[in-house]
This record gives structure tokens, sequence and C-alpha cells, in this order.
């Protein structure tokens, strides 16, 4: 017997699908306060679909109403992102009993396509046309969608992941031996940006948006060109060009690239190929140029992983290591990335 396939009938019938044909686990986990759990169905009609059960604490029933709601306003706009199923109750989520817990199941249509293995520079100018066009359809939406969440990258509001991680990383270079000068001058530089870029947060342009265009997330098709977007788990409100500031630097600088090309030229190559693939869909207004700069400088300062690899550093006692990387740090923060006269 296949592992959930009570459950997994209980979805089948909530969702009015026909009889499965075959069943695929694809991904499995499972924590205390954290189940996911995707397996791909084929039904007797040949139809592919992916049903996902899960339980989180970062996910309302709202958002998942959202998320729903965003795929078909994305889908509607041309393009390819799953389409999830609503069931028999109108609501496109069903509540289940797994365990003595409480998880929730989605059904969405199975997009073709592979993950790619690596990012290339016309990848990355593709993945900057996809996210630019998602902003724009998002920015157009007849009516808002009712997200109760933020995205992952979203500064200023209730779950700012990125100050969180900045605080943590002050507190433990307090101890931690790093030289005095390099930590004030990273934090002011720090406080300076976010300073900046708040007082004018509430004017710029934003809605929901996709919330982790990774390469996993990524598919292509056989020619190897971008041909769907999936996974909207980590969905929410952003400010467009913060959101593209996150995922931009994330990509260009810190994902796999072809020949591991690692260099610092190489990541501007990358940002540049992003940046062209974006605004030809969505040119970024005078207000989003003119902070887009202070936001890929802070994203990649304080990148989680980033972050980690200091407080790394910092509990093995490598002093030197630990400099080096706040002097790197600085230089995130005050290099140009974008020309804001573009």
């Amino acid at each position: 017997m296949f592992d959930d396939e009570a459950l997994l009938n209980k979805i089948r019938d909530h969702f009015q699908l026909p009889a499965f044909a075959g069943l695929c686990r694809v991904q499995y986990e499972e924590e205390p306060d954290d189940l996911r759990i995707v397996v791909k169905v084929t039904t007797s009609d040949g139809r592919s679909y992916a049903v996902r059960m899960m339980s989180n604490s970062y996910s309302t029933l709202e958002d998942l109403a959202g998320q729903a709601s965003l795929c078909g306003l994305l889908s509607g706009g041309g393009l390819n992102v799953p389409t999830r199923l609503y069931g028999s109750d109108g609501r496109p989520y069903l509540i289940l009993s797994r365990k003595g817990h409480e998880v929730w199941a989605t059904v969405e249509t199975w997009l073709p396509g592979k993950e790619p293995e690596n990012l290339t520079i016309g990848l990355a100018e593709q993945a900057g046309e996809w996210l630019g066009a998602m902003h724009r359809i998002a920015g157009q939406a007849p009516a808002p969608i009712p997200f109760t969440s933020e995205s992952p990258w979203s500064l200023f509001g209730q779950e700012d992941e990125l100050d969180q991680d900045a605080q943590a990383l002050e507190k433990a270079l307090q101890t931690g031996g790093a030289e005095p000068p390099l930590m004030r001058e990273l934090f002011a530089l720090y406080r300076e940006k976010r300073s900046r870029l708040r007082a004018g947060w509430p004017e710029l342009p934003g809605g929901p948006v996709q919330g982790d265009f990774s390469l996993n997330n990524l598919l292509m098709d056989e020619n190897g060109c971008l041909c769907g977007v999936i996974d909207f788990y980590l969905a929410g409100t952003d400010v467009f060009v913060g959101h593209l500031a996150g995922e931009a630097s994330f990509l260009a600088y810190a994902a796999d690239k072809e020949s591991a090309e690692t260099s610092e030229a190489a990541g501007d190559r990358y940002l540049e190929a992003l940046m062209a693939g974006y605004e030809r869909c969505r040119p970024l207004n005078t207000r989003e140029r003119s902070v887009l700069n202070d936001l890929i400088g802070l994203r990649r300062a304080f990148a989680c992983y980033q972050v980690d690899e200091v407080l790394g550093e910092i509990k093995a006692g490598n002093t030197e290591q630990v400099n080096q990387k706040l002097k790197d740090m600085i230089l995130y923060l005050k290099k140009e990335y974008r020309r804001t006269d573009l």
C-alpha cells in the first residue's frame, strides 16, 4: 500500500478527480512542526497533478487562497504556472488529520519540464523576463489578493528576516574579537541604507509575488528555454523592487553557474543579464531605480548564508576570517550595481 493512500483517496474525492492510475512520491520531509509531502499523481484520463500535504507555521488558510488566486492571475496573463484546483466546497485546499496532526492538502496541475542544473547568462536573462512579467501582471490585478503574509524578502514588516539576521550578527560580533572599526563601519552603513529606504518605502509599487524564484522552482523545456515557474508556497505581498533585488542578487552572485563561475565580475554579468530581461517586461520607475543599489547591497551583505558563515567563523574563533568577511560585506554595501540614470 502506498504511504498515505487513504488520505490521497480523500483528496481525490474532494477535488473530484478521476481514479488514480499512477502515484510517485517526489518529496517527503517530516519533522515535528513541518511536514512536506509531494506526490505526482496520474489519473485514469492521462492527466498529471501535484498533490501536496503540508503542515507549517508560516502559511495560513488565507495564504493558501491567495496562492491559488495569484496562480490564476499569472496564468490568465499568459505565464505557465500551476493551476490550483478547487474542491467540492469551493476552496483550493482541504484540511486533513494525519497521525493526530492537522495538515492541509492542495492539488495543482503538473507542469512538464526539468529544473536547470545551473544558471547560464541566457537563463538569467529569461528569468529576469519572467520575473518582470510576473510583477507587471500582479501590479495590474483588478482587486487585491487576500494574503496575510509577506514575501520572505520583505523589509520593514512583521517578519523582516534581513534585520533579524543583522541584529543576530551584531550581537555575536560584540564578543567575537572582530576589529571595532570594521564593525562600526559595517553597521553604520547598514543603518544609513535602512533609514534611507524606510523613508520612501510606502511609495514604491508592490503587490503579490511568488516569493521563491530559485533555480529549483524554474522549469526548462528540451531546448533549454525557461518554460514554467512552480512552488508558490512562500508567496505573499512585497514591494516589487525589493523582491527583485532579493531574487536577482541571489541568482547572480550565489546560484550555481555554468563553468562554476564565482568571481565578482561573473556575478556582475549575470546581474546585468537578469536586469536587462526584467526591464524589457517591466521598466523600473525613477524611484525604484533610486533604491536598487541600496537594496542589492543589503541583500548581498546580509544574506542568510553570508551571516551564517560569519557566525560560524566567530564560533570557531577564526578572527582573521571574521575580519575579512566584514570587509567583504562593507564592499558589497558600498558597491554601485546599477546606475540610477539608466
